[in-house]
């Protein structure tokens, strides 16, 4: 399998490891089929929490990879022994002047590192094209998920500038003391603050594996994508992946290709899709019940992961997977404008962090606040269009916004050609009706002021014919309200 098929395995392809130390549910959890109408709406209001994918009899899966029939029990694995952990500290006093204040976190924070190559787990000098960092709260217990771009750019510790996805391989290649891991650990501490505790590593074969064992995956795809990949299975050498917004099963390969698709998307696309994706793993595995065999269930996966965490230290873990809420999963992707972009003198095209780029990592590793089923804007969504699943798609983009939806469906017999938001408001003071114009693109009048203060719902999403589930992954960081903390950090050198 060429190179380029190999960089598929990107951090969410960590799957099943990830599954024992972090996102231990998604969003929702029990609502109604997409074929059950709702009439009228007012009678199919949920509570918070209630919310789940419904479960897909039989999907058809996409031209070009069929999916398996069944799934195979994962065989018990002998407990090895325990392997010596691979300290990632960073000595303190080894950091220059300019370096990056500590990242002040609660106590107890557990920070892991997921890293997906372009090699598998047994060759070392690879690149990590996927940086994730997961920051695990065990006393909420919350897990807050931060992408990195490839292309960025950061100092090493001996003041030269390259991508951060050179740094795990350069590690390797120059006998950093401790590895690609423990440079890549130093690098995020001197240009982020960020205290790196363990890592994980995944490669191709790992995730397909893990994918097909599960019987595939599905996921809720935003936007429309069409790409060709190399297939050794197929008689061709190649196959089309071909996604259209809604509901999509997915195989190991069809969920690889999904996750690291280059065409006509950009990094910051893939890095949400990668998430997407992951989570559905997670939801998967949770639907299964694998949690309680989490440990068998690493160790039959162990030949395709690398890792500084021992069995010892994964148990804790499982146990913080255990004790997730819908409401404790917070995702993030560095992206534009947190970052710029920067032609070098050498003429590669990078991505520089700017002055906002701190304050920013700051708020994606923060827990998410507590209390959340209070603190979260209350919204319902129904599809008035003639697409299935938008009601699906619009309600997780909300959950990521940090919206708790609190009501799903569609209007039978009915079509809006454009989408409208009802608002329920009856004090306009912290209403996120403009929130959500920005985030459905609605127009001013298409908002409907019905002020019911009986309501469960700031606010109803009727989706038309109009709505667009592609978000713009480009400027969504840029919408995040930031509280600048502290000293600011230069940013690498430029012009």
């Amino acid at each position: 399998m060429d190179k380029g098929v190999a960089r598929l395995a990107e951090v969410v392809l960590l799957g099943l490891l990830v599954a024992s130390l972090s996102l231990g549910v998604d969003w929702m959890r029990s609502q109604p089929a997409p074929s059950e109408a709702l009439t009228p709406i007012e009678q199919r209001r949920s509570s918070a929490g209630d919310l789940s994918l419904p479960a897909t009899p039989q999907p058809a899966p996409i031209e070009g990879v069929p999916l398996p029939t069944s799934t195979p029990a994962l065989p018990a694995t002998p407990f090895p022994p325990q392997a010596p952990s691979v300290s990632l500290a960073v000595d303190e006093r080894e950091l220059a002047p300019g370096d990056a204040p500590l990242l002040q976190q609660e106590q107890g924070t557990i920070n892991v590192l997921l890293l997906g190559s372009d090699a598998s787990v047994d060759q070392q000098a690879a690149r990590t094209d996927t940086i994730i960092v997961a920051s695990i709260s065990p006393n909420r217990p919350s897990v807050s998920l931060l992408s990195f771009p490839r292309d960025l750019q950061v100092r090493f510790p001996d003041g030269r500038e390259e991508r951060i996805n050179t740094v795990f391989r350069m590690g390797h290649l120059e006998g950093y003391p401790g590895g690609g891991p423990k440079l890549l650990a130093t690098v995020l501490r001197k240009n982020f603050g960020i205290k790196v505790d363990h890592y994980v590593r995944v490669d191709f074969a790992g995730f397909i594996k893990a994918i097909d064992t599960l019987g595939g995956v599905e996921v809720l795809v935003e936007c429309e994508l069409h790409d060709t990949f190399p297939d050794p299975e197929s008689p061709t050498g190649k196959t089309d992946l071909d996604l259209y917004p809604g509901r999509a099963t997915l195989s190991g390969k069809q969920a690889l290709w999904y996750a690291r698709s280059r065409w006509s998307t950009t990094d910051f696309d893939r890095a949400r899709r990668q998430q997407k994706v992951l989570r559905a793993l997670l939801r998967k595995v949770r639907q299964n019940n694998l949690l309680q065999n989490a440990l068998n269930l690493f160790l039959d996966f162990r030949p395709y992961v690398e890792t500084s965490l021992t069995p010892t230290e994964i148990l804790p873990l499982i146990d913080v997977a255990r004790r997730l809420d819908d409401l404790a999963i917070k995702s993030r992707v560095l992206t534009w404008p947190i970052v710029r972009s920067y032609a070098r003198p050498d003429g590669a095209s990078v991505l520089l962090p700017t002055e906002q780029t701190i304050p920013f990592i700051a708020e994606a590793l923060a827990p998410p606040p507590g209390n959340q089923a209070q603190t979260r804007p209350h919204v319902e969504v129904y599809n008035a269009s003639a697409r299935p699943d938008m009601e699906l798609v619009a309600a997780e983009r909300l959950a990521w916004e940090g919206f708790l939806v609190v009501g799903v469906g569609t209007l039978q017999g009915e079509r809006f050609p454009q989408t409208q938001i009802i608002n329920y408001e009856v004090v306009p003071k912290g209403s996120p009706i403009r929130r959500l114009q920005t985030i459905f693109n609605v127009r001013p009048e298409n908002v409907i002021g019905q002020a019911d203060p009986s309501s469960p719902a700031a606010a109803r999403i009727v989706l038309g014919e109009d709505y667009n589930p592609c978000p713009n992954t480009a400027q969504a960081a840029g919408e995040i309200q930031l509280q600048p903390k502290g000293p600011q950090v230069p940013t690498p050198t430029t012009p």
